[in-house]
């Protein structure tokens, strides 16, 4: 089930550079030579800029499929599966912590926007910041937050600012929600797990992510199913049992209609 990520350190890793501020790394280079995965909670909001290689970012009904060069932005207080190709490059990524004594500052969206994560225009701005970067972990040269940060800032647009304002003001406890999707799930559950009323707690979903606390909930249960269909070996029936799928023909049927396809076809992609 979803983890912490904690100082940006993921598993699996064959090499990883870290640059401290104080007693957290506020950025990271990894590298993999092989294949990898992770689900994760991020208390933070991070920016990724993949440097090589391929990977999978699973968020409910998206499905990312990155590249070298893409860059991926990934709000605070979000659930997300991380599936690092097994190609023969390898993968490698620089990943930011955008903190919230910086994105508290940024401007308010006038409406509520959809909490989730985006991918960005792969544009010149972007593989210049990837490379300076870049070239600063090869050199041991570490650069300053203070420095790096605003730079990142002035090249988001204006909806991921508002977006990441908004993913710090809106409080769930969405990864004790998510340790709990294999369960049978009401709303009052959810409610009396998030030490709220209903009410409250329909309210917060509605202002962080546009839909009810049960939509986000099955949503959640079909990323874990598409992910596991791709990771794991298990059977399609226990992968849809032990993510709160009881009945099978709803679940092809809900399966099909938000990745387009049956789980056997998704499972059977290269």
């Amino acid at each position: 089930m979803y983890t912490a990520y904690d100082n940006l350190c993921f598993t699996g890793h064959a090499h990883m550079q870290a640059w401290q501020q104080g007693s957290y790394n506020w950025a990271a280079y990894s590298r993999y030579h092989r294949k990898a995965d992770h689900e994760v909670y991020t208390p933070v909001s991070i920016l990724n800029l993949v440097l090589e290689g391929e990977k999978r970012m699973y968020d409910g009904q998206r499905i990312h499929h990155l590249h070298a060069g893409d860059v991926f932005l990934i709000p605070a207080g979000t659930l997300v599966c991380s599936e690092i190709l097994g190609r023969k490059e390898g993968y490698a990524s620089i990943n930011i912590v955008l903190p919230d004594t910086w994105t508290r500052l940024l401007p308010a969206p006038t409406t509520p926007i959809e909490v989730a994560t985006c991918r960005l225009n792969n544009a010149p701005t972007w593989q210049e910041l990837s490379l300076e970067l870049y070239t600063g972990f090869q050199q041991s040269s570490q650069l300053h937050p203070g420095y790096i940060i605003p730079k990142v800032l002035a090249l988001l647009p204006l909806p991921a600012l508002q977006m990441l304002r908004q993913s710090h003001e809106s409080h769930l406890p969405v990864q004790a929600i998510g340790g709990e999707l294999a369960s049978p799930l009401q709303v009052e559950d959810l409610a009396r797990q998030s030490c709220m009323s209903k009410a409250t707690l329909k309210r917060r979903f509605q202002q962080r992510y546009l839909k009810s606390p049960m939509h986000w909930v099955w949503e959640k249960r079909l990323e874990r199913t598409s992910f596991l269909l791709r990771t794991t070996s298990l059977s399609i029936q226990e992968i849809a049992y032990s993510n709160g799928f009881e009945n099978i023909p709803h679940f092809y049927r809900l399966f099909r209609r938000a990745y387009g396809m049956t789980p056997g076809e998704w499972r059977s992609i290269k």
